[in-house]
């Protein structure tokens, strides 16, 4: 079963499938955002695994579109020149990618579990502060300009916890639980592939009269970009210390 969510990012659509959980980002809205010319599927070296014809509501009816995976998405990122990638990259990554795994789809506006999020940091606040909750409440729309909390961006969800004075739970565990497993992912990722280009393994496998090189090269060359977008995300937000 799919489920389709459409996101804006800078007034453009970008349709997004969700397939056994996965979410697949439709090839003809990124190519678009990306300005990316000659844009055909075989140009961007996919993963076959990661491509997926799909049946999608058009103005037109029901038109057959391609749908990419993560991975592949990436690889698209890679190939544009424009300087909006490294934008939609990181918007990718720090909002939607997150937003899509926590909810099952993408929300313009908080869920039902962040509104509680929302009610108990108020009520926390009220108990340090002494302020009246009314205040409080009213202090937050003009804060984030919105007239009700339940109306607030889901993009936004973070900072209004931390504006109340609080620190979301999937935050706080990420930096004291995960860190050090994740940068220890990065840095292996990085290594395998600095291994395989400097002890000249492609070279090894040609001598040897099979093709089992190509594969590994693709396989350690895309883990080796994804991680290095993973580490600049790691660094900007001051992850990296132990």
């Amino acid at each position: 079963m799919s489920n389709l969510s459409v996101f804006n990012f800078h007034h453009s659509n970008v349709r997004i499938q969700l397939l056994n959980n996965e979410p697949l980002f439709c090839l003809t809205d990124v190519i678009k955002i990306l300005n990316i010319k000659n844009a055909h599927a075989s140009r961007f070296n996919f993963s076959e695994k990661g491509i997926h014809k799909m049946y999608t509501p058009t103005k037109g009816g029901n038109q057959e579109l391609l749908f990419v995976n993560e991975p592949n998405l990436y690889r698209v990122i890679f190939r544009s020149n424009k300087k909006e990638a490294i934008d939609f990259q990181n918007w990718v990554f720090d909002e939607v990618l997150p937003t899509i795994r926590k909810t099952g789809s993408y929300s313009l506006t908080i869920n039902a579990e962040q509104q509680q999020a929302i009610q108990q940091a108020v009520n926390e606040r009220v108990y340090r502060t002494d302020e009246r909750h009314q205040a409080v409440y009213s202090k937050f729309h003009q804060q984030f300009k919105i007239p009700r909390y339940q109306d607030l961006p889901a993009s936004k969800f973070n900072e209004a916890i931390e504006w109340l004075g609080g620190v979301t739970k999937t935050r706080k565990d990420m930096i004291e639980v995960n860190r050090t497993n994740l940068i220890c992912l990065v840095h292996h990722m990085l290594w395998l592939n600095d291994f395989y280009i400097d002890n000249r393994l492609y070279d090894v496998f040609k001598m040897l009269g099979s093709n089992f090189g190509i594969r590994l090269h693709d396989h350690f060359g895309d883990g080796a970009f994804v991680a290095s977008m993973f580490k600049q995300q790691l660094e900007k937000k001051q992850l990296q210390k132990l």
